[in-house]
C-alpha cells in the first residue's frame, strides 16, 4: 500500500451525490436505487435511498436475478474448464 494512502482520509460518496442519483431515479415514492461498490482499502459497501416498499420490493427482485444470474455464468463457466 503506498505510504500516502495510510494519511489520506477514506473516499465516502457526498451526499449530494446519493441526493442526485435518487432524484434521477424518479424522487419521491418512485424512485430508490441500491448501489454496491468497493472502498479504496478493499471494503465493500452498500448503500440505498429508496421512496417506497413496492420500489423496495422491485429492486430487491432485481437484485436476485442479477445475482442468480451471475452465479449461473459462474457455475457454466467452471462446468467448462472441467471438461
Amino acid at each position: 500500500m503506498p505510504e500516502e494512502s495510510l494519511d489520506s482520509p477514506e473516499f465516502t460518496i457526498p451526499n449530494s451525490f446519493l441526493d442526485k442519483l435518487f432524484e434521477f431515479t424518479g424522487d419521491g415514492d418512485d424512485g430508490g436505487f441500491i448501489l454496491a461498490y468497493v472502498t479504496q482499502d478493499g471494503r465493500p459497501l452498500i448503500q440505498c435511498k429508496i421512496g417506497s416498499q413496492i420500489v423496495e420490493m422491485g429492486l430487491r427482485k432485481a437484485l436476485e436475478k442479477f445475482l442468480d444470474d451471475m452465479e449461473l455464468g459462474e457455475k457454466a463457466l467452471s462446468e467448462d474448464n472441467t471438461l
